[in-house]
């Protein structure tokens, strides 16, 4: 249960009344605990820049990656839904542990993994780390920063849901 501390909330007006809403806010603030953490895991799990990973995704025009790169999407359903990097493959922030045996069966292989902000794709990056997997990196600045750079993206070809359906 969270209690009122530990949630911010965000005040907005709506433009066609005086009324007031107040909205729990997404966003965590720049001193909280989460964020925190999550600088901490910096120091210790690898980061890949965004020129760095389209040199990986770019190297093979025709084959594109190696068969022993996988490049995971961690984000929620509706941004993947929103679009995604070339090649990447979605996998749930929330299932990632339970299902990265079937997606990347060799502990050897690189993974690549990213989020919007490359704050969650940190966290993931660092369960799969402690699971056995050697060769894990998040994508800092994840999909925000990919696209500041000015780097493609590519439609999710289906969304989440429409796979769900054919499975």
């Amino acid at each position: 249960m969270f209690s009122r501390s530990t949630l911010r909330l965000a005040t907005c007006r709506i433009s066609t009344s005086s009324q007031t809403i107040r909205a729990f806010s997404q966003s965590t603030t720049q001193h909280s605990l989460f964020a925190s953490h999550v600088s901490t895991l910096q120091k210790t799990v690898q980061e890949i820049s965004s020129s760095e990973l389209n040199a990986k995704l770019t190297a093979d025009p025709v084959k594109g990656p190696s068969a022993a790169f996988h490049l995971l999407d961690v984000r929620e359903t509706h941004e993947w839904n929103e679009g995604k990097l070339p090649h990447a493959v979605y996998t749930g922030r929330g299932c990632i542990e339970r299902d990265i045996e079937g997606i990347v069966p060799d502990q050897y292989d690189e993974i690549v993994l990213y989020c919007a902000s490359g704050m969650r794709s940190v966290l993931a990056a660092d369960s799969l780390h402690q699971m056995g997997y050697k060769n894990v990196k998040s994508l800092r600045g994840g999909y925000g920063g990919w696209k500041k750079d000015g780097l493609p993206v590519a439609p999710a070809t289906k969304t989440f849901s429409d796979l769900l359906k054919e499975y």
